[in-house]
């Protein structure tokens, strides 16, 4: 139903503009015209859910009818189920001087994987890059806590959050995600007591206090309407924390109850493949010096559900990029080829060929990154902030 009201608004717009190019064109004939402009609008509806987004992005720039479609709410809901996840990417040390630019990745089962944008034109291109969700980016100033940042970089909009209590000389820790009960996006961040964003509100608010713990990554990972982090307590004893999005509290996740308790808190790290809540250990190996065992959790927050989906050789001979104590798997790739961040690097594993490759896209090694999955999405801030923050989202 969509897809039909959206190729009928799509027509009007493209018969408006051609009776606009009639009236000013002097010397236009039916030759002279695009054979793709003569298709039925349903037709390019489907070839657009279909175009990976880097043709996307230039397809803003044809016709304003195209443009129209693309910024679209009801397009914008279409292609983000048929979206494929890719990767965002800060460097803060990229090759010919382009420090601290943003990028989008799409990554192949084949080199070359391309870049499909850059974007060095963003006003918080010293932050520090959080999470990703639904198209939709957060980035914060992990010095000071404040200023924190929602972005699309697709659509060129970005919100900037009002300050909070958070106290900067303290170590905060901080995610963003997206509660599907309640359509809302929130922020969250805590050091002593938790503060919670709600956008569109426009204000703050302060939740429980969180008791002490070390945790393994300053940035929460979202899945199954909640973010999570991997700590240690004071007691010394590890487990997986949880902020639910929807009811505002904290809970606990279970660990695998096998080898995982052998591995070394500073050697793992959470992630997310699919849709499922991912771990990631470098433990000790017989046979090898290190071994990367990765664990999924396949039914949310069933401990029996953990199933070690993939344990990585350790690279040999040693290689430069390799740090036991940075190693933290990205995404799956549909080959079954494993995307590893270490220390900086993009890497990806053959489980088959039990073999590792530099990530070079358009043949450009990547180092000194941060990088998240990401599915790129045409979901503009506006219609999501509203109320007291839709006036507030500004272009870069």
């Amino acid at each position: 139903m969509e897809s039909q009201e959206l190729s009928i608004k799509a027509n009007k717009v493209f018969m408006e503009e051609e009776e606009e190019n009639q009236g000013t064109a002097t010397t236009t004939t039916t030759s002279d015209r695009c054979n793709f402009a003569e298709l039925p609008w349903h037709v390019i509806l489907e070839i657009m859910l279909k175009l990976p987004i880097e043709a996307l992005i230039r397809c803003r720039y044809v016709c304003k009818a195209w443009h129209d479609l693309l910024l679209d709410p009801s397009f914008a809901k279409l292609h983000h189920g048929s979206t494929p996840t890719g990767f965002v990417l800060q460097s803060s040390l990229f090759p010919h001087g382009n420090s601290g630019a943003l990028y989008l990745i799409e990554p192949q089962e084949q080199e070359p994987s391309s870049i499909i944008a850059k974007f060095n034109q963003f006003p918080y291109l010293e932050s520090t890059l959080v999470n990703s969700c639904n198209g939709l980016i957060c980035s914060c100033d992990i010095r000071m806590a404040n200023p924190i940042y929602i972005s699309n970089p697709v659509m060129g909009e970005f919100l900037t959050l009002p300050k909070g209590e958070t106290n900067p000389d303290r170590q905060f820790v901080s995610g963003f995600g997206f509660s599907a009960k309640t359509k809302q996006y929130k922020v969250i961040k805590y050091s002593e007591f938790a503060e919670i964003y709600t956008l569109g509100t426009g204000a703050w608010k302060r939740s429980e206090r969180v008791p002490p713990a070390r945790h393994r990554s300053l940035f929460g990972t979202f899945v199954n309407g909640a973010l999570h982090w991997l700590v240690k307590l004071p007691n010394s004893s590890v487990l997986i924390r949880c902020f639910d999005l929807e009811n505002e509290k904290f809970q606990t996740i279970p660990l695998p109850s096998s080898t995982f308790y052998h591995a070394s808190f500073e050697r793992s790290s959470l992630g997310i493949l699919g849709d499922c809540l991912c771990l990631s250990s470098v433990v000790a190996s017989a046979s090898s010096d290190w071994d990367i065992h990765v664990w999924v959790m396949k039914e949310y927050g069933v401990r029996e559900s953990w199933i070690k989906e993939a344990a990585i050789k350790y690279p040999s001979p040693w290689e430069y990029w390799w740090s036991p104590e940075c190693v933290k798997v990205i995404s799956f790739l549909k080959n079954r080829e494993v995307v590893l961040d270490c220390a900086g690097c993009l890497v990806i594993y053959d489980v088959e060929q039990e073999s590792f490759r530099l990530l070079k896209p358009n043949g450009i090694l990547l180092t000194h990154v941060n990088a998240t999955a990401h599915a790129t999405s045409f979901v503009s801030l506006k219609d999501i902030a509203k109320g007291d923050d839709g006036s507030k989202v500004l272009k870069f």
